[in-house]
């Protein structure tokens, strides 16, 4: 089957919404699609060569790459119509038996023109914008088969926006297992000593709870702290944060390519997720890096927000209240001072992320599509 995988991110984008794009079009690849993955050339310059594309993201299939210019004359692209335009000849040439898009405006120029379209958004209440809109009137389309998002409150209500029920389906974020699974023997730690190392990946915007990953530091002083991931200002924030708090055991790694990410996780003895409960998306996010963390095999300290709620249990983490760094520090200890619960834990992370593979999502798609169908998409 051809899937047309459609999305306006810069190529080797380090965007969750870009990885996660990236590794459902290898999702499709390892089930035996023929895939093209149709999304922008770099800003700041051309072309990104295949072979760097391969090794930015980890990439184990043959996936066909269409990097649209990102801009015209003086004009950007940009995420919308230009985008739609120039992407719409790409498909009218490959003529899909697939599309799957993350994007406002392709799925529906798409559906319209008869091709079977499936749409992912994980859009926040609130989106009122022209080009969201217009997605939601996709929906209406025959061809518009399915939306996909992260979270049961997400699809409720787009929902009450008039996408009909049967179109909505409910996957998590996934991951690529076969990348982040540990290895037997492990390679040479990026720590530079022995632990306990414990270990955040991921933006380092506030919400995401790196105040309350400083604080908590500040109890365990013998404990060395690792943030791995962010753009260069928000590191350097955070950093002067930590600064003004006397911090002498917080190091900052950086933003790293995806490919270089597992080792930071396997050699960690604690692994983070501290998203703020403040934040609207404590109700609806459903992370990329949780996949990530429960393939690792390393034990996870997590806020007891409703959206995490919806995806691991206790089994799986340890949870601890969100924006308070006592109970971060406190999870951490125990994870620390009861390795065999870890242990168990870990195990039971590592059999969760097995079923939370990209090419398990794209089969749930896939297989949703059928019971829609009365005939395979590729008859």
């Amino acid at each position: 089957m051809r899937v047309l995988v459609v999305s306006a991110f810069e190529a080797s984008s380090q965007w969750a919404h870009a990885i996660n794009t990236v590794k459902m079009a290898q999702g499709f690849a390892r089930l035996g699609h023929q895939v093209t993955l149709l999304c922008l050339q770099p800003s700041s310059g051309g072309r990104v060569p295949l072979a760097e594309l391969t090794a930015t993201y980890g990439l184990t299939e043959p996936i066909r790459w269409v990097q649209l210019p990102s801009r015209i004359w003086r004009y950007p692209v940009g995420q919308h119509w230009r985008f739609t335009l120039l992407a719409l000849p790409i498909a009218l040439m490959i003529r899909p038996n697939l599309i799957f898009a993350r994007n406002y405006i392709f799925p529906w120029v798409g559906s319209r023109l008869g091709f079977t379209t499936v749409a992912e958004s994980h859009a926040h209440p609130g989106n009122k914008t022209a080009p969201f809109l217009r997605l939601v009137e996709a929906t209406r389309h025959r061809a518009f088969k399915l939306w996909v998002t992260i979270s049961q409150r997400l699809s409720e209500h787009y929902r009450s926006l008039g996408v009909p029920k049967e179109k909505l389906v409910v996957l998590p974020d996934a991951v690529d297992y076969s990348l982040f699974r540990r290895p037997e023997r492990l390679d040479r730690s990026p720590y530079p000593n022995n632990g306990p190392n414990v270990v955040y990946v991921g933006h380092m915007a506030d919400y995401k709870g790196i105040p309350t990953i400083l604080e908590a530091a500040k109890r365990l002083p013998n404990v060395s702290f690792h943030l791995v991931g962010g753009w260069p200002e928000d590191v350097v924030r955070q950093q002067e944060r930590a600064q003004a708090l006397g911090l002498t055991n917080t190091t900052f790694h950086g933003l790293k390519p995806h490919l270089e990410i597992p080792p930071f996780l396997w050699h960690a003895d604690v692994l983070l997720l501290p998203p703020s409960r403040y934040h609207p998306s404590a109700l609806w996010t459903s992370p990329l890096k949780l996949g990530e963390y429960l393939a690792s095999g390393t034990p996870i300290v997590a806020s007891r927000i409703p959206a995490l709620q919806s995806w691991v249990t206790d089994e799986e983490v340890e949870f601890v209240t969100p924006d308070d760094p006592r109970s971060l520090a406190l999870g951490i200890q125990r994870i620390l001072q009861d390795p065999s619960t870890a242990r168990r834990r870990s195990q039971a992370g590592i059999k969760k992320a097995e079923s939370l593979s990209f090419e398990r999502r794209a089969e749930s798609i896939l297989l949703k599509l059928q019971l829609l169908n009365s005939k395979p998409l590729d008859a």
